[in-house]
């Protein structure tokens, strides 16, 4: 069993939360808007501040804030938590992944002064993107990464190979270097098969 002071990296869920509709998420039914028991719920500052004391935050070396549940820019108090986390350790790494299509560009600037690797969920170019993220912006999500990559921030293009979007890895590979992404991250996530419904 592991002892509370041994532990360095933490996984945590801000929120279930979500402006996308992708598919094969359990937030919902091949993309169609049907929870079945589900909950809406959320993580404010205050019950971070309960659940993560200083002195705990202080050990750690990995702060995951990500999003198998709902989306990190969701969580109302998502910058203030950064920013808590960052005050009781200014050298753990947080890792924020995101679909990265909300939020204005200023929120984006001003999280880039935390220093969070920020990973943008970008499953093609602008044709393809969208099939599997669901309801989500493509040149909002560029637009986005680049006002944080502008303010200083290190920001990784994620993308999942699908066989809709497998032509395009080269280029998204390119593409990420001249928009300034500090990585590039290919996931095969075996999500090929499963059927797409509309509203």
């Amino acid at each position: 069993m592991i002892n509370i002071h041994e532990v360095r990296e933490v996984h945590l869920e801000l929120t279930t939360n979500c402006n996308a509709s992708c598919p094969l998420c359990p937030r919902n039914f091949f993309g169609y808007p049907y929870n079945a028991g589900y909950p809406d719920s959320e993580l404010s500052l205050e019950n971070i501040q309960t659940i993560f004391q200083p002195k705990f935050i202080a050990q750690l070396s990995v702060i995951r804030l990500n999003g198998n549940l709902g989306d990190f820019m969701l969580a109302r108090d998502n910058l203030q938590i950064v920013e808590y986390f960052r005050t009781h350790n200014p050298t753990a790494r947080i890792d924020i992944s995101t679909n990265g299509s909300a939020r204005n560009q200023d929120f984006w600037q001003s999280l880039a002064q935390y220093n969070p690797v920020v990973r943008f969920a970008l499953d093609g170019l602008e044709d393809t993107h969208s099939l599997y993220r669901v309801n989500t912006n493509y040149q909002t999500i560029l637009k986005n990464a680049q006002a944080y990559i502008q303010a200083g921030g290190h920001a990784v293009w994620k993308m999942i190979k699908f066989d809709h979007n497998i032509d395009q890895i080269d280029q998204c590979r390119q593409l990420s270097k001249e928009l300034g992404f500090a990585e590039f991250q290919l996931e095969d996530h075996g999500r090929n098969a499963g059927p797409v419904y509309s509203r």
